[in-house]
């Protein structure tokens, strides 16, 4: 068997992939028996989560989102009074672990911890409280810089937010307080529109350092048009931040 073929039998092991093949069956029943108004419900349901777990809409979403936010190369980077980084790039502590484990926006770490040992500013904000009774984001990030090769004297932490918003308001508090003005804002190229517009509404001088892109270039092993957890993930991101977006400019926060 190739593998091209393998990878796709394969996805009869994954849970989404099963449960859509289930509810197919369950609409051709309901076909059969001429049930029309669960069959309709049913299909719009069904039609909604094979469309957000699809490569093609993810990568549609996301294209929204990122395209105003490309890349740069670190030559093009001007230096800054401080490097912003936003939490959301760490899940907590593992089981016996002594350093917090990084998830799919990790990223965001790398990249600020590459600015700051490119010589683009003299300061790592982190930025993230904490939830319960666990270390704050900002003290996790701060573990992992040192880690990455950036000093805590050169890690100011912010400990106090738990969203976008709360970022940019306590941030600016530190950064106006230590007479900074002008940040390069480190968070995912998703999540930059948003970002950066709370953040220039408190009076800061944005210049957006984007980073953990998801709109990946070439084809994959499995086309586009079959579902997959990945895709599902990614279009649930896109779908959060566009309502996010849309809620800050509802309460006057960009």
């Amino acid at each position: 068997m190739s593998f091209g073929a393998t990878k796709l039998v394969a996805l009869l092991v994954y849970p989404l992939s099963l449960s859509l093949l289930l509810c197919l069956l369950a609409l051709l029943l309901l076909w059969r028996a001429r049930r029309r108004g669960p069959l309709a419900l049913l299909a719009v349901g069904l039609g909604w989560l094979y469309l957000c777990s699809t490569a093609f809409f993810a990568d549609f979403l996301m294209g929204v989102l990122e395209r105003d936010y490309p890349a740069r190369a670190m030559g093009a980077v001007r230096p800054a009074d401080a490097i912003v980084l936003l939490g959301g790039g760490t899940r907590g502590y593992a089981h016996m672990a002594t350093l917090a484990d990084l998830n799919q926006h990790g990223d965001r770490l790398v990249h600020a911890a590459a600015l700051y040992q490119a010589g683009k500013a003299p300061l790592v904000l982190a930025s993230g409280g904490a939830w319960g009774d666990n270390p704050s984001e900002a003290q996790q990030m701060r573990d992992l810089l040192r880690v990455m090769g950036v000093p805590p004297r050169a890690v100011l932490l912010e400990e106090q937010s738990l969203d976008t918003h709360q970022n940019a308001l306590f941030s600016a508090q530190l950064l106006h307080a230590r007479g900074l003005r002008r940040i390069l804002l480190v968070t995912s190229a998703f999540h930059m529109r948003r970002a950066a517009g709370v953040f220039r509404a408190q009076g800061l001088e944005v210049d957006p350092a984007p980073t953990d892109f998801k709109r990946l270039v070439g084809e994959g092993v499995v086309p586009g048009w079959l579902p997959g957890t990945g895709n599902l993930s990614r279009s649930s991101h896109a779908l959060h931040e566009l309502a996010g977006y849309l809620y800050y400019r509802y309460r006057g926060w960009l």
